[in-house]
């Protein structure tokens, strides 16, 4: 091989070489596809989400949510189709998937060997004889090889912590279905609510226009028209906080679905039947679910895994890898070949790393165990709310029995002449401020049923 002129010589090299990086970066390559996030563009497309929308209704069947022989759409939105609803449109489900793929694609990543590495280097000699290349080139490869299982322990640490981001998404999907649950039932208890109000203003105003005759026969005082009519102002203001809780409780069920408080405006929606409580599995099947068999608990365990996996990596990096290091090398007209072995020298055992990978595993486990015990009392404390809670309303429920007897009693005495209209009246206005009583208690009920099916992520309507 002869060069006439260096420079020439070195620049053919040179793109040479550039020609072998391209060539071999072409090779099976992906190309970059730019995708905007224009906040603008996502702010639209929130703006345009709807109940009726055809693609939610195929999510929701496919997630068994539908209620077979329903129209499109639902009139009135039952449970379980704003639940498919919410898994379908809400942001932490999108992200929760995100991850999920993040972490799955970091598997292959964990797999991959170590890439070889191929060095060019070039020299030139200007004393070279005549009829001789001034050149020296030659080229060499560094083929690691990975000893001790490093790339299973990497996979495995990965495995573990894809598992833990699906079963994140699990339990995000729960949390999710929950808030839906929890917001309908507080848009339910209002719309009830408000519905009494509205009964009470009617009989109060009744009672006004009795007392206010009797002022004017002066068969009553005017003190007794201020007591009625001071009860009417109340109920006005009732009434007005009523409204106001539910348009919030509205606002609430969008925020919970994940669409826009506008699609749900004129939507009806139903919780179904308050007084509905369905038998909730034995204690020890509770305990056991919620210690045992929860998503995050079991989530807990596989970042304990991952934890585990790591340290058996930063264990087995004390082990040396092994580098083959084959070259060529074009020395001035003659052809040399070579072949070099290295190896990575751990000098310092790779202590340090070892020492953070236990410790990291040692904080995964006070974690799951700091979460258990966290599950054990929101168990505890569930168990006893919701046994609470229906003692309360069965309290509350004899209240109503007993109110509406008097009512009865009132009203059979009027009609027969032996009792006057404002004692009926004013009777029927006890037994509405006993049902109000009654839909806070069956709404405090249904939400201490609520929790409890979290606190062991049961749904007992499905047992």
């Amino acid at each position: 091989m002869k060069f006439k002129k260096s420079p020439i010589s070195l620049a053919l090299l040179l793109g040479g070489a550039s020609a072998i990086i391209s060539l071999l970066s072409s090779v099976g390559c992906q190309i970059y596809q730019p995708k905007a996030l224009d906040p603008g563009t996502t702010a639209i497309s929130f703006g345009k989400r709807r109940l009726d929308d055809p693609q939610l209704r195929d999510a929701i069947i496919s997630s068994g949510h539908w209620s077979r022989g329903r129209g499109w759409p639902p009139s009135p939105w039952r449970l379980r189709e704003l639940q498919g609803a919410a898994l379908y449109h809400h942001p932490e489900i999108a992200v929760a998937k995100a991850r999920g793929a993040t972490m799955r694609a970091g598997i292959e990543t964990a797999g991959t060997r170590p890439n070889p590495t191929l060095s060019i280097g070039p020299e030139y000699g200007n004393k070279a004889g005549a009829g001789v290349s001034p050149w020296v080139i030659g080229f060499s490869l560094d083929v690691p090889l990975e000893t001790a299982n490093k790339r299973g322990e990497r996979t495995a640490q990965a495995i573990a912590a894809s598992n833990s981001a699906a079963l994140s998404a699990a339990d995000t999907a729960w949390t999710v279905s929950s808030g839906v649950r929890a917001a309908l039932l507080e848009l339910e208890i209002c719309i009830r609510r408000l519905d009494l109000l509205e009964e009470q203003r009617g009989n109060d105003a009744d009672l006004v226009s009795m007392v206010s005759e009797r002022v004017k026969a002066g068969e009553a005082p005017k003190t007794d028209l201020g007591v009625y009519q001071t009860q009417q102002g109340r109920d006005l203001l009732d009434l007005a906080d009523g409204r106001s809780k539910l348009d919030a409780a509205r606002v609430k069920l969008a925020t919970a679905l994940g669409v826009p408080a506008i699609s749900i405006r004129n939507t009806a929606v139903s919780f179904g039947a308050l007084d509905h409580f369905p038998a909730a599995p034995a204690e020890s099947s509770l305990r056991k679910s919620a210690l045992i068999q929860r998503s995050d608990i079991l989530g807990a365990l596989e970042d304990y895994a991952a934890s585990d996996a790591a340290l058996r990596l930063e264990i087995a990096k004390q082990t040396p890898d092994i580098h083959l290091n084959p070259g060529y090398t074009f020395d001035q007209g003659q052809s040399k070949w070579a072949l070099g072995i290295g190896f990575t020298l751990p000098i310092d055992r790779n202590a340090g790393p070892i020492r953070e990978a236990a410790a990291k595993r040692d904080e995964s486990a006070a974690v799951f165990e700091r979460l258990q015990i966290g599950i054990r009392g929101e168990l505890d404390q569930a168990l006893a709310a919701y046994n609470a809670e229906r003692q309360r309303l069965r309290e509350v429920e004899n209240l109503v029995t007993s109110q509406n007897q008097q009512f009865e009693d009132a009203e059979r005495l009027s009609k027969a002449g032996e009792g006057d209209r404002l004692t009926a009246n004013a009777a029927r206005s006890l037994v509405l401020q006993a049902k109000l009583a009654r839909i806070d208690a069956l709404g405090q009920a249904q939400q201490s049923l609520g929790r409890l099916e979290d606190s062991a992520r049961i749904s007992f309507d499905e047992n």
